[in-house]
C-alpha cells in the first residue's frame, strides 16, 4: 500500500477520527454509568437516612440505652439486605454498630462538621467498595453504608469489553473505510488512465462522464473543457506554424532563386541591380514578417510591455492619417479625416498609432480606385463609461459572412484575396486586436460584401 496515496491517507484519517470517537464515547459512557450508579446509591442512602432520623426522633425521649439497642437490632434485621449502619451519641460513643461495619473509621465523625444532608464517601472494606453516608441525627451521628461491589464489577466488565472490542471494531471499520475509499476513488483512477492516454495525436478524446452530477463528474467536465481548449490551441499553433512556414518559404525561395539565376552566367549591370532590388524587397518583407511573428510570440508570453500613460488620441489619429495619405493617393483613394475629436486615453502612443495604421492600410487595400475611406473619432458612453471610438469606414469589396468571424485569426485571409496583388500575410488585424485588448478596449466590425466595411475601435477615456 502506497502511504502517499489519497486512499491510504483517507483510511488513516478515518481510522484516527474513529479511534478518537471511540475513546471519547467510551469515556463518556463510562462516566455516565459511574455517575448513574453513585446517584442511584446516594438517593437510596438519603432515603434510608430520613427513615433512620424518624426512628431516632421517636426514640429520643427514652433513656434506656438497652431498649434503644434492642430496637436498633430489630430494625437492622428488618432492613434491606446489605444495609449497614451505626449510631453514635453526641459524646462520640457508639450506641450501636450493625454487623458488617467492621473496618470503618473507629471514631465517629464530629456532628458539628457535617451538613444536614450529610457527607457521602466511598471506602474500601475487605477489598470491596462501600458507599457510606455520614449525617447528623437526633441522638448524635448516624452512618449508613451500602456495598457497591456488584455495580463496580458491572462497570469493570463494561470497561474491559469496550477495551477489547474497540480495536476489533476499529479494524473492521478501517477495512470498510479502505474499501469505500477505494470504490470512491476508482473513477479518479479511470480519469487518470484516460487522461494519460490523451496525447497530441488524439486530443479529440474526452474523459467519460457518468451523469451522476457529483464532484467527479464536475471534474471530468472541467478536464474535458480544458482538453477542448488545448485542442483548439494546439490546432491554432499547428496552423500558425504551417502558415508561417508557408509565408517564409516564398520570400526565401525567391531570394535563393534570384541569387542562383544571377550567378548562373555573367549579367549586365542593370540585371544585377534588378536582382539585388528583388532580393532587397523580399528581405524587407521577410524582416517585417519575422518582426510581426516575434511581436505576437511576446504577446502570447505576456512579455511585451507597454508604457501606459495619457495619450492624445486625436493627435495620434491625425498623424496616422497623414502617414496613410501617401498610400491612399497612390491607390487613388480619397481619405476623409475631418471628424476627429480631441480626447485622451491611457495607452502606448506607438502601439495605438500602429493599430490605426493597420486599419487604415486594410481599408485602403480593399477599397476600389476612386473610393473613399472615412475616419471619425468621437466620445460616447458605453455601460455608463465614457469611451473614445475610432471609426474607419470604407466602400470597398467588403467581407463575406463566412470570413467575418475569422478575420482576426493569424494568417487568415479570404480565399479570393490569397493573391499577392493585395499583399500582406494576415497578421495585421491580429496585432491590432491584441493592441486594443492590451489597452482595455475592443474592435468591432460591420461589413457587407460588395458595399464596404466599418471597423470601430473602442477605448476607455482617462
Amino acid at each position: 500500500m502506497n502511504r502517499r496515496s489519497i486512499r491510504f491517507r483517507l483510511t488513516a484519517w478515518y481510522a484516527a477520527i474513529l479511534a478518537v470517537t471511540f475513546a471519547v464515547v467510551g469515556i463518556g459512557v463510562w462516566l455516565a454509568i459511574h455517575d448513574s450508579i453513585n446517584d442511584t446509591v446516594d438517593k437510596d442512602l438519603r432515603s434510608r437516612l430520613e427513615a433512620m432520623r424518624d426512628f431516632l426522633q421517636r426514640q429520643a425521649s427514652g433513656d434506656d440505652a438497652s431498649t434503644l439497642a434492642d430496637e436498633l437490632i430489630e430494625n437492622a434485621a428488618l432492613a434491606p439486605a446489605g444495609t449497614r449502619f451505626r449510631i453514635a451519641n453526641a459524646a462520640g460513643r457508639w450506641l450501636y454498630q450493625s454487623p458488617g461495619t467492621k473496618g470503618w473509621d473507629a471514631a465517629p465523625p464530629d456532628p458539628s462538621r457535617l451538613r444536614e444532608r450529610g457527607k457521602i464517601q466511598t471506602i474500601m472494606q475487605n477489598g470491596k467498595p462501600v458507599r457510606v453516608l455520614s449525617a447528623p441525627a437526633p441522638l448524635g451521628v448516624v452512618q449508613i453504608g451500602i456495598p457497591i461491589h456488584e455495580f463496580t464489577e458491572m462497570l469493570s466488565e463494561f470497561t474491559w469489553t469496550a477495551l477489547l472490542a474497540s480495536p476489533l471494531l476499529l479494524l473492521l471499520a478501517s477495512a470498510g473505510g479502505y474499501w469505500m475509499s477505494r470504490r470512491a476513488l476508482a473513477p479518479v483512477e479511470r480519469i487518470a488512465r484516460t487522461a494519460d492516454d490523451i496525447e497530441a495525436q488524439n486530443l479529440s478524446e474526452r474523459l467519460p462522464v457518468r451523469g451522476t452530477g457529483d464532484e467527479l463528474d464536475h471534474l471530468s467536465a472541467t478536464l474535458n473543457a480544458m482538453f477542448a481548449r488545448l485542442e483548439d490551441s494546439f490546432r491554432r499553433i499547428t496552423q500558425f506554424t504551417a502558415d508561417a512556414s508557408h509565408e517564409l518559404r516564398t520570400p526565401v525561395a525567391i531570394i535563393r532563386t534570384t541569387a542562383e539565376v544571377v550567378r548562373g552566367k555573367p549579367r549586365t549591370a542593370n540585371e544585377y541591380v534588378e536582382a539585388l532590388d528583388r532580393i532587397l524587397a523580399e528581405s524587407e518583407r521577410t524582416t517585417d514578417l519575422i518582426e510581426d511573428l516575434m511581436l505576437l510570440a511576446r504577446a502570447d508570453a505576456h512579455a511585451e510591455d507597454m508604457a501606459l500613460e495619457p495619450a492624445a488620441l486625436g493627435e495620434l489619429a491625425r498623424a496616422a492619417c497623414a502617414d496613410a495619405r501617401v498610400l491612399a493617393e497612390a491607390a487613388r483613394i480619397h481619405l476623409n479625416a475631418k471628424e476627429i475629436r480631441d480626447c485622451t486615453v491611457s495607452g502606448d502612443g506607438r502601439a495605438l498609432r500602429r493599430l490605426l495604421l493597420i486599419l487604415l492600410d486594410n481599408a485602403i487595400k480593399y477599397s476600389r480606385p476612386g473610393g473613399e475611406v472615412q475616419v471619425r473619432l468621437g466620445v460616447y458612453h458605453h455601460e455608463d463609461k465614457p469611451m473614445a471610438v475610432v471609426e474607419v469606414r470604407d466602400d470597398g469589396v467588403g467581407i463575406s459572412p463566412e470570413d467575418l468571424p475569422h478575420i482576426f485569426e493569424r494568417f487568415y485571409r479570404a480565399s479570393k484575396d490569397r493573391s499577392r496583388k493585395i499583399g500582406g500575410v494576415g497578421l495585421g488585424l491580429s496585432i491590432a486586436q491584441w493592441i486594443a485588448r492590451r489597452h482595455g478596449g475592443e474592435i468591432l466590425v460591420e461589413s457587407k460584401q460588395g458595399e464596404g466595411s466599418v471597423f470601430r475601435v473602442r477605448l476607455p477615456l482617462v
